[in-house]
């Protein structure tokens, strides 16, 4: 969360001192220059009772157009490109079908106090666009908020902040394909009765320096039969490959503070590198959401993804995870490597049937992954092939003994076309300071075969066969 601080920046000094050495000058011709452009209100302007007129004919004739509290612009039904460097002052409503849209060039932004905008789209279509304080709503659109297009350019400082979308399919959806964006904030959002995902980055292999924080999600719940919707915060490269192409996934990216609750997935990754999610905290993400959509029930759902970290992550009557494999018509592809999960919390005791626990896939010679501080009540740790080392200290697990083992580690898939990814030759097991019990405090570990592999364990409440 941003906090704003008072004290003035030199910039900011130097402008104020320039003010009021000019203060006795202030009804010269000079010094009105100096005062920024009054914003021209909308009314002036809807002459014929059209108001995408209206809002033409304002952005033609001043750089700050406002929609005071209290006027309703209705009938947005066609789009209406804001020129650039133009600002949309949102205090009152605008209304639309859903065919509506601003499109905003560069320079362009949008700031609501009290303002609303319903089943109208912002489509960004330029660099350096700020939208900021609005609510939005309306089924209407695919996305209340779409950053797309076809144009192939870099584009750049994108930020959405404070914006309230409720009652409506996406709330902000990327399809970025053909383009890139170079620095993205998107802070300090609520997200509420979504039929999609709250946030969609899909297929943006080319962005970079993305941040997606501090955000409240709930209640995403796709009822209307479409495939793979219904995810909180969702992120996507292009396809699976086993060699992990740079130019094939989304990449460079933080998500992170970030509370939800009442849906089937909190946060997604598909074919992703060099990420961050950090500081989750999660409530009933559990399958009675978005029943039809086709997308497994997981807090945290990463698939084929290469060298990222994972902390903090709190889980009170949720599913927990799934790191696993890219799919691509049945054939696993893009074993998850070289990553981190750390101070991971999970207590399923007051929920009334079993849910997925922590569930993890990784595998590939010159690879690493470290799991650490991981503390699951009535939940399951359950791990399947290995990378070339893998690291696992201070693991807390109790599962009830109905349920299965507290920690179950299957190294040998011999049998399994997936076990190509499993590095067999010196490789390492690092175990310190585990503990998987059942509700009794009896020892619950399921280990099929470590005769592979060269064993480091200590501090363990489990007996362990070492070569």
């Amino acid at each position: 969360m941003t906090v704003k601080k008072h004290a003035l920046s030199r910039r900011t000094f130097l402008t104020a001192s320039s003010a009021l050495a000019a203060f006795p000058l202030l009804n010269s011709p000079a010094a009105r220059a100096l005062e920024p452009p009054a914003a021209a209100d909308i009314r002036r302007f809807n002459t014929q009772n059209d108001w995408v007129k209206a809002l033409d004919a304002a952005f033609q004739a001043a750089d700050v157009v406002d929609i005071p509290a209290g006027v309703v612009c209705d009938n947005i039904n066609s789009g209406i490109i804001v020129p650039p460097g133009k600002t949309l002052q949102v205090s009152g409503t605008l209304k639309g079908n859903g065919r509506g849209r601003f499109a905003l060039q560069d320079g362009c932004q949008i700031k609501g106090h009290t303002g609303k905008l319903n089943n109208i789209c912002l489509d960004i279509r330029g660099s350096d666009c700020v939208i900021d304080g609005i609510t939005m709503s309306g089924y209407g659109p695919l996305a209340q908020i779409f950053i797309g297009g076809k144009d192939k350019r870099t584009f750049r400082n994108l930020v959405i902040n404070n914006v309230t979308i409720a009652e409506a399919n996406y709330g902000i959806l990327r399809q970025g394909f053909h383009n890139q964006f170079d620095g993205v904030k998107i802070t300090n959002g609520r997200f509420s009765d979504l039929q999609g995902d709250a946030i969609e980055w899909n297929v943006a292999i080319n962005d970079k320096n993305i941040l997606i924080s501090d955000h409240v999600i709930n209640n995403i719940n796709c009822t209307n039969g479409k495939i793979n919707w219904g995810i909180g915060i969702g992120l996507a490269g292009s396809t699976y490959d086993n060699g992990y192409p740079e130019s094939q996934a989304v990449k460079n990216f933080v998500v992170a503070n970030i509370t939800g609750s009442n849906c089937r997935q909190l946060v997604h990754v598909e074919n992703g590198k060099h990420f961050i999610i950090r500081n989750v905290k999660a409530t009933n993400i559990t399958p009675e959401f978005s029943k039809k959509a086709g997308i497994d029930n997981a807090t945290v759902a990463i698939y084929g993804c290469d060298n990222f970290i994972i902390e903090n992550i709190e889980m009170v009557n949720s599913a927990g995870m799934l790191i696993g494999y890219g799919v691509i018509k049945g054939n696993y592809l893009s074993i998850p490597q070289n990553f981190r999960l750390n101070e991971v919390h999970m207590d399923n005791t007051s929920l009334p049937y079993k849910l997925r626990g922590i569930q993890i896939s990784s595998g590939n010679a010159q690879s690493f992954v470290s799991i650490t501080n991981l503390n699951l009540k009535r939940a399951s740790l359950e791990l399947h092939n290995k990378p070339q080392h893998l690291f696992i200290r201070n693991i807390h697990v109790v599962q009830d003994a109905d349920r299965g083992p507290a920690l179950a580690m299957n190294f040998d898939l011999r049998k399994d076309v997936r076990g190509k990814f499993m590095a067999r030759d010196d490789t390492l097991l690092s175990l310190a300071n585990i503990t998987a019990v059942n509700e009794k405090g009896q020892r619950s570990v399921d280990i099929d075969r470590v005769d592979q592999l060269r064993v480091n364990a200590s501090g363990l409440n489990f007996d362990l066969p070492r070569r």
